[in-house]
C-alpha cells in the first residue's frame, strides 16, 4: 500500500464533492480507558474534548507533535484532523469507519478481496452490497483510504466517518414581527398581530393558551428546524415555486411535477369556463404551512429546513392521481401530504386505491410512506346532514387529519370517521386562522403575499405533514408503523367523545403534539415504536431469560438492517446468529459498547434502540399516588366517559400522558383526573 502522505483531499461524500485539507493546527488522540494522564499538559485548558477524542492545539509542527503522542502508552489512537478550506475552527476528526458500497452484482469473492487489499476489518453488514469497516493499523488513514477505494472500478460508494462537535448550542429560535402570528406553533393566550390588515390584532377571546402543535418547542427539543434531507411531497392543485417561502435558499423545490399532463410546470394559474385566467393560492398555502422557509418577518413551516416536492393535480382522473402518488414514489419523498378531495363523497376506485396502498408499504425504501390527507370542511354539507370523510381519507393506510381550533375545541366544519387519525390546529369556529404564504394576480402577474386567513383540513394536513418532517429530522429509520404509533400516543386528548381505542370520530387519537412526538422519536420519552419489526430473530431471545440466570433489565429493538451476534463484546469475535432489522431483544449489560442479550451473545450498542424496561414503565413516564378516598377510573379524559374501575386511597400508579384538561392516563383506556394524584 502506498505510503505517501496526503495533506490534501477531495473526494464524493453524500453525493456532494468537498474539499479538505489537514489542520496545520490541530490532532485529536483517543485514551486507552483508565490511562489518560491526569498531569497538566502545557495548552491542555484550551484543548476541546470531542467525545472519545481530544484534539490537541499546537502552534507549529503537528506532524511531530502527533507521531510524539501516537508514541505514549496511554494514547490508543492519534490522527490528523481534517478542516475545510483552512477553516481551523470546525475539526473534523476521522472515527477509523468507513462505509463502502460496492456497485450492484459485483461478486462477493471481489468485495472480500479488495476489503482484504485494504486490510479493513468488517463492523456492520449493511446489504449484499454494503459494509461498514474500520481500518487497522496495516491500513491508510481513513481519508486517503476512502480516496484510493473511489477510484476503484466496482466501488460506488466509499466515505469516511467523521466526528465533529455540534452546534446545538447556537440554535437561535426563528424570530421577526410575526412570529406569534402562527399561533399554532405556540399559543401563549395573547393576542396577535393580523399581517394581511395593517395594524389590526385578534384578540384574546379568540385563543387558549397550549391550543396548539407545540411546534416551537419541537425546535428547541431540535436544535434546529428540520433537516434537508426530509423531502415532503405535496399534492395540490398548484404553487407559485418562486414564493420566497417556497424558494428559501434556492435548494427547497424539488422535482416539480404536474400530474395531468405529465410535465413539469406546477403553475397556480387556471382557466375558467369564461376563458379568464385566475389563481390557486392554495396549493402554496399548504406547502408553506408544512415547510415554509423562515423569513425576515418570522413567517415560516413546521419543518422549515425540509425540502418540498411539489405535484399540481387539478384534474382527478384515476390516471392523473396515480401518476402524481408515483411521482412522490420514486422521487424519493418521505412524506405525502395532500388536502383535496372528490366534490361529493365516493369512495375511490379499486385500481387507486391499490395504488395508494402500494406507495404507503413500499414508500421510503421499504420503511413505509407516511401519507396525510385532509378529513374535508363542509360539515354539515348542504343537505344539512353530517358528512363523514370519503375518498382520500377513508382510505383505510392514511393519515386522515380532521381539524381543531386556537381554543383547542373540534371545529364544526371538520368531516368526521372511524378513521380519523388526529386533529390539528387550524381555524374555525370562534377560533382565528393561520398565517402562511398566499398568492394572488394583478395584471396578468402572480404577487405573492401572506395571509392570516388560512384554515380548514387543507391548513391542519399540512401542519401535521411538517411535524412528520421533524420526527423524521430527529430520527429517519422510523417505519410507518413507528410513525403512527409515535404520532397516537403523543397526541394530547382534548374535547371527550374517545371510545375504548382512545379515538374520538372528530379528533382522531387527539391534537398534534409535536414536542412529546419528536422527544419519542429521539428515544428521550418511552418506546418510539411498536416494535413491529418483521424479521426473524436468530438470536433467539426475545423473551424469557437467556442470560445465563440473570434477568434482563432493559430491552431493545435492532435499528440496522443487518446485526452480527457475537459470542463476545467486540467485532473480532466469531458470528454466532444475525439479527434484522426491528427484532426485539433482551439487554442483560453494557460491555465495552456491546450489549449483551444472552449467554456468549453480543451485539454492538450503536444500532440497538433501548425501548423499555421489562415489567417497568418506559423511561420519563410518571409514579403517582392516589390523594383521595376513592378515584373513578374512566375510559377517557372526562367524567362523560364510562367508568371502568375504582382506586383506592394511597394506591400507586403509573402516568403515561397528561390531557390537556388534567387528565392522566394509567393504562390502555384507563383515565383518572389528575387533581386527585399526586406524583411521586
Amino acid at each position: 500500500m502506498a505510503s505517501k502522505k496526503v495533506n490534501k483531499a477531495t473526494l464524493k461524500f453524500g453525493g456532494e464533492t468537498l474539499s479538505l485539507s489537514k489542520s496545520k493546527t490541530q490532532a485529536a488522540v483517543r485514551y486507552n480507558p483508565g490511562m489518560k494522564r491526569e498531569k497538566k499538559r502545557k495548552n491542555a485548558a484550551s484543548n476541546e474534548q470531542i467525545r472519545d477524542f481530544e484534539v490537541v492545539k499546537v502552534s507549529r509542527g503537528v506532524d511531530q507533535k502527533l507521531d510524539a503522542l501516537r508514541a505514549q502508552p496511554e494514547v490508543s489512537v492519534g490522527t490528523h484532523v481534517w478542516v475545510f478550506d483552512g477553516e481551523e475552527d470546525a475539526p473534523m476528526i476521522p472515527t477509523g469507519y468507513l462505509y463502502i458500497e460496492f456497485k450492484e452484482d459485483t461478486p462477493y469473492e471481489k468485495q472480500q478481496a479488495l476489503i482484504e487489499e485494504f486490510h479493513l476489518n468488517i463492523r456492520q453488514v449493511v446489504s449484499a452490497e454494503a459494509y461498514r469497516v474500520t481500518t487497522t493499523p496495516e491500513s491508510p488513514n481513513p481519508v486517503k483510504c476512502a480516496m484510493l477505494l473511489q477510484k476503484k472500478r466496482i466501488v460506488k460508494v466509499a466515505e469516511p466517518e467523521f466526528m465533529a462537535k455540534p452546534v446545538t448550542g447556537d440554535f437561535s429560535p426563528p424570530t421577526g414581527k410575526f412570529i406569534n402570528s402562527q399561533w399554532h406553533h405556540e399559543n401563549n393566550g395573547g393576542q396577535i398581530p393580523i399581517i394581511d390588515i395593517p395594524n389590526a390584532v385578534y384578540g384574546t377571546t379568540h385563543f387558549k393558551k397550549g391550543a396548539d402543535a407545540r411546534v416551537r418547542a419541537a425546535w428547541e427539543e431540535l436544535q434546529g428546524l428540520g433537516s434537508k434531507n426530509i423531502k415532503i411531497a405535496v399534492i395540490d392543485t398548484g404553487f407559485a415555486t418562486d414564493h420566497p417561502s417556497l424558494r428559501g435558499d434556492g435548494t427547497k423545490i424539488r422535482n416539480t411535477f404536474n400530474a395531468a399532463n405529465r410535465g413539469a410546470d406546477v403553475s397556480p394559474w387556471f382557466q375558467a369556463s369564461d376563458g379568464s385566467w385566475g389563481v390557486f393560492s392554495h396549493g402554496t398555502s399548504c406547502a408553506a404551512v408544512a415547510a415554509g422557509a423562515w423569513d425576515s418577518q418570522g413567517v415560516l413551516g413546521a419543518a422549515p429546513n425540509a425540502r418540498i416536492i411539489p405535484i399540481k393535480l387539478d384534474v382527478l382522473s384515476d390516471d392523473a392521481i396515480q401518476k402524481a402518488f408515483e411521482h412522490a414514489l420514486l422521487n424519493g419523498a418521505d412524506i405525502i401530504s395532500c388536502s383535496l378531495g372528490f366534490p361529493k363523497p365516493v369512495p375511490l376506485s379499486t385500481y387507486v386505491s391499490n395504488y395508494i396502498s402500494r406507495v404507503a408499504r413500499e414508500g421510503r425504501n421499504g420503511k413505509g410512506m407516511p401519507i396525510f390527507i385532509a378529513a374535508g370542511n363542509a360539515n354539515p354539507a348542504s343537505n344539512n346532514q353530517p358528512r363523514p370523510v370519503s375518498d382520500f381519507a377513508a382510505h383505510p393506510e392514511v393519515l386522515c387529519i380532521t381539524a381543531s381550533n386556537s381554543l383547542d375545541e373540534s371545529s364544526s366544519y371538520t368531516f368526521y370517521g372511524p378513521n380519523a387519525f388526529l386533529c390539528a390546529p387550524t381555524n374555525g369556529n370562534d377560533g382565528v386562522g393561520i398565517t402562511t404564504a398566499t398568492v394572488s394576480a394583478s395584471g396578468g402577474s402572480l404577487v405573492h403575499g401572506y395571509t392570516s386567513k388560512f384554515g380548514g383540513t387543507s391548513s391542519a394536513t399540512p401542519l401535521a405533514a411538517g411535524v412528520c418532517a421533524l420526527i423524521l429530522s430527529a430520527n429517519p429509520n422510523l417505519t410507518l408503523a413507528e410513525i403512527k404509533d409515535i404520532l397516537r400516543r403523543s397526541a394530547d386528548k382534548i374535547g371527550s367523545g374517545y371510545d375504548a381505542n382512545g379515538r374520538s370520530p372528530k379528533l382522531g387519537f387527539g391534537r398534534l403534539n409535536a414536542l412529546r412526538a419528536v422527544q419519542m422519536a429521539m428515544g428521550n420519552s418511552g418506546n418510539s415504536g411498536s416494535g413491529s419489526g418483521s424479521g426473524s430473530n436468530t438470536g433467539g431471545n426475545t423473551g424469557g431469560n437467556t442470560g445465563g440466570g440473570q434477568t434482563a433489565s432493559q430491552r431493545g429493538k435492532v435499528i440496522s438492517k443487518f446485526l452480527n451476534v457475537r459470542s463476545g463484546p467486540a467485532t473480532t469475535n466469531p458470528k454466532v446468529a444475525e439479527l434484522n432489522q426491528g427484532d426485539i431483544v433482551n439487554l442483560f449489560e453494557k460491555v465495552s459498547g456491546f450489549w449483551r442479550i444472552g449467554t456468549n451473545q453480543y451485539v454492538s450498542a450503536d444500532y440497538i434502540q433501548v425501548i423499555a424496561n421489562n415489567g417497568a414503565p418506559a423511561p420519563g413516564v410518571r409514579k403517582g399516588k392516589v390523594t383521595s378516598s376513592f378515584l373513578n377510573v374512566r375510559t377517557g379524559p372526562a367524567t362523560t366517559n364510562a367508568k371502568v374501575g375504582e382506586l383506592k386511597q394511597g394506591a400507586l400508579v403509573t402516568i403515561f400522558e397528561t390531557s390537556s384538561n388534567g387528565w392522566h392516563r394509567i393504562g390502555d383506556a384507563r383515565w383518572v383526573i389528575g387533581t386527585n394524584i399526586q406524583e411521586v
